[in-house]
This record gives C-alpha cells, structure tokens and sequence, in this order.
C-alpha cells in the first residue's frame, strides 16, 4: 500500500510538472500585442507578426521594406496570373480562392499610378484611351480623364453585368472583372507610351532598326488590348467565341460612349469659361 501510494505521489507530481512546463511554453507563445496564444507566424486574434521585441538589423531592414512596400508572394503570382493566364484571377477571386492574390481594387490602383506617372513623366499625348492635343495637354485635360476613371470602371462593370443579364450574377462579379481587365489595360497601355518616348526622346531615325522595334512594341500593344479582352471576356464568363467577340464590341461602344458623354460637359463649360 504504502509502495502504491509513493507511486500515485511520484505520478501526481510529474502530471503537475507537465502541466506546468505546458503552461509557461504557452505564456511563452503569446502574442505581444492581445496576449493571445499564437500558432504560426501571425496571431489569429489580431494578425500581428509573431516574432521577438529585440530584432537583429537583418530582421528590422526586411520588416521595414515589407512594412513599406508590402512585396510578397502575392504580388508576382497575382501580375503573373493576370497576364499570362487570362480570366484566371477573376474566376478564382470570384470563386472565393482570394489568399493568393491582391485585391482587385488596390492592383488597379497600383498599376494606374504607375501608368499616369509614366505619363507624366513622359509628358505623353495620350491618355488611356485619349490622344490629347498639345492645348488640351497643357490644360490639364489628361487629369481630368485620371479622375473621370473612378467612374468609367464601375460603368464598364455595368454594362459588362446588363450584356450577361441572363447570368444572374452580383454587380460586385462584374466589378472585380472590369477592374482587373482595366489593370491589364494600364499595363499594356504603359509599353505604349514608353516606346513613343523612346522614339521621341532618343530621335530615332525613320527606318532603322529601332524605328521597326518601337513600332512593332506600339502596335503589339494597342492589339492586344482589344484580343485580351476578347480572351479575358471568354474565359471568365464561359462563352464561345462569338458571344465573346459580339459582347466585347458592345461593352467597348458603350464604353467610349459613356467616355464621350462625361466628357463633353467639361469640354463645353472650359469653352464657355474661356
């Protein structure tokens, strides 16, 4: 008996000391911030990067950089599925497989930023659609097109949803596609205006080499513009080739329409103030 006892004792006391080493290794791995238990990287609480207070200068200067430009993994798959695998980032966000990529409204605004900087920079004629005159240049006209953008996406987005009313979709499907197809337009768009730069810039004799290359970059470019679309429209929807190509002629029409109609009232009232 008392052997039976000594060894419930002895067992007693190493559960307890068990419980007790569990106990601080969970202390240990709390999150800073809520106190929280942490598995993983993050806190699942509220997302803080698990990681110790006193950081090495490697550690601080990759933070810092992450913080700064948040660059991971997602930005290189999301630019690499949006341009090589045409419809394929839309019909995953859509279908609710969102982890891997960026949202569609800040790849947008990234892309765009860099294609309006682009430019500006190359104090470039055209603008998005619009080949601008030196006067409507010099009046600032491109930045009012940059702005008319927040309203011409959401439009292109429904008339994209009244062509394929028949699906019965949400207008927020129609959003993520209009605002990745328009990402893709920027990005092309952007070789563009660079390769016109080039042309003007380093005074590229007519007939060279060069003068072939610039060309062919300029008209590869505005091509695929409608072809990707095309493309990006069929896949994403699900529709043969002629639905794609008629509904793509319709959505483009529409859309420049639109374009010309919140156009011409500030046209009109900058002729009237002048």
């Amino acid at each position: 008996m008392e052997t039976e006892f000594f060894l419930n004792k002895s067992a007693q006391g190493f559960l307890l000391s068990s419980v007790s080493i569990n106990t601080e290794i969970q202390s240990d791995n709390r999150c800073l911030n809520c106190d929280e238990p942490v598995k993983g990287s993050f806190c699942s609480n509220c997302g803080q990067k698990f990681q110790p207070t006193k950081l090495p200068l490697r550690l601080y200067i990759e933070d810092t950089v992450e913080t700064l430009f948040n660059v991971d993994n997602r930005v290189f798959r999301t630019l690499k599925d949006l341009l090589i695998k045409p419809g394929k980032i839309t019909r995953d966000y859509i279908a609710g497989q969102r982890a891997s990529y960026l949202p569609p409204l800040r790849i947008y605004i990234s892309i765009s930023v860099v294609y309006f900087l682009i430019t500006l920079l190359t104090n470039s004629s055209q603008v998005f659609l619009v080949n601008l005159g030196s006067e409507a240049a010099e009046s600032g006209f491109g930045k009012v097109i940059q702005v008319f953008m927040f309203v011409l996406v959401p439009l292109f987005a429904l008339f994209t949803k009244w062509l394929h009313r028949k699906r019965k979709a949400y207008y927020v499907e129609y959003l993520i596609f209009s605002l990745h197809i328009h990402s893709v337009w920027f990005f092309l768009l952007s070789f563009s205006v660079l390769a016109t730069w080039c042309y003007t810039y380093f005074q590229i004799d007519e007939g060279s080499f060069f003068y072939y290359s610039v060309a062919a970059i300029q008209i590869i470019a505005r091509s695929l513009f409608l072809i990707y679309f095309v493309v990006y429209l069929k896949k994403v929807f699900v529709q043969p080739w002629w639905k794609a190509i008629f509904k793509s002629m319709g959505i483009i029409f529409l859309y420049i329409l639109a374009m010309i109609l919140i156009i011409l009232p500030y046209l009109f009232l900058t002729n009237q103030l002048t």
